[in-house]
Formats: structure tokens, sequence, C-alpha cells
């Protein structure tokens, strides 16, 4: 089961489009479920959207501001959400405040 995990700032009113990007599990080589658990360094001020393919598991939603890697299951944000073979995963942040902000990921995949 791969877990992939890290944190990464968002400057003041800038969006990152993927997270993922450039990660080997971007496009997964075999169908997995996925699991996703986010935090801020701000509370609230962090929007976060998630998408494999052609599909929207979250559509913009604000996080939690807990200022710290998440903790499972306690920011476990969604579970068990479809990732197929090929297709891109993404998690985009936007942060529509004026200081630059951080957030921290941790993402599990199942074996689908």
């Amino acid at each position: 089961m791969p877990v992939l995990n890290g944190q990464v700032s968002v400057a003041a009113g800038a969006i990152n489009l993927n997270v993922f990007a450039g990660s080997i599990w971007e496009f997964p080589d075999r169908h997995f479920y996925g699991r996703l658990a986010l935090t801020g360094d701000a509370t609230f001020f962090l929007r976060a959207t998630v998408q494999c393919g052609e599909r929207t598991h979250l559509e913009e939603s604000q996080i939690s501001g807990a200022n710290r890697p998440p903790v499972l299951p306690d920011d476990l944000l969604i579970s068990k959400f479809p990732v197929p073979r090929g297709k891109r995963l993404i998690l985009k942040v936007r942060n529509p405040d004026v200081a630059a902000h951080t957030v921290f990921w941790n993402l599990h995949l199942e074996p689908a």
C-alpha cells in the first residue's frame, strides 16, 4: 500500500494546481482506493479540490487549520475514493488569503 505525505507552501492569492505533480503516483499503474487527510497552518484559509481523471471527489472545500501534519483518523477528509489506473490524481489547493500558507497532506492508496 503506497503512502504519500508531505507539505507545500501556497503563496498569497495563489493556486497549486496539483500537489501530486511529479510523483510516481500522479498516474497510478493499477487501480486503487484513496484515503486522504489534509490540514493547513491557518484556520480555514486553504481550500482543496480532489479529482481523479474526469471525476471530482471533493469540490473546493475548506480544510482544518490544525497547523500540523494530519493525524489519522482525525483529519481524514475523504476515504475510499476510486483511483483508476492511468488516470491523473489531482490535489488542487487554493489560498485566498493575503499571506502564504502551508498545506500538510497524507494519502494512502489501497489496491482495489
